[in-house]
């Protein structure tokens, strides 16, 4: 696992109609610039665009996939930059911003990241995100109890 100033594997995908639907039907988005393409362009926008939720899940599931199983996210903030359409070829990437131990739970440390969706060239989104993960490949964050489980502000 990495420690702090280290980058973790980018992921390429190819951004498809489908994936920005989809997205929005599963997270009840019904706002037509995220299904209807004449809509989008009579808002001005190039095509059809990915919504907060969807990009939200493509950022987590790239952090949990880097993280392991016994991995949970905290906090997250997201700011999306431009429009993420159809057809673009886009790159995940992340890098960790800092690591800190958990005072109340030795075998697990906190971990802020810094991620980015961008075309190798524009960022078009980035996430602040923090999340606990075992020091032990066999541990899991998720023994934690809901009610000692207390994350520090994701600023840092």
């Amino acid at each position: 696992m990495n420690g702090a100033g280290e980058w973790f594997a980018p992921v390429k995908r190819k951004v498809s109609a489908r994936d920005i639907v989809m997205g929005a039907a599963a997270s009840r988005d019904w706002q037509r610039q995220h299904h209807d393409i004449a809509y989008a362009r009579s808002m001005n926008l190039p095509d059809i665009i990915m919504n907060a939720p969807t990009q939200t899940g493509w950022f987590h599931a790239y952090a949990m996939d880097w993280a392991g199983p016994g991995g949970r996210i905290a906090r997250w903030r997201l700011k999306m930059r431009r429009s993420i359409c159809p057809g673009a070829e886009v790159v995940l990437s992340g890098k960790v911003d800092h690591v800190e131990a958990n005072i109340d739970w030795p075998d697990v440390e906190w971990v802020w990241l810094g991620l980015v969706i961008d075309t190798g060239g524009e960022r078009l989104s980035e996430m602040a995100l923090l999340l606990a993960r075992p020091r032990l490949a066999t541990g899991d964050c998720w023994d934690i109890p809901t009610e000692k489980w207390c994350p520090p502000p994701l600023a840092r």
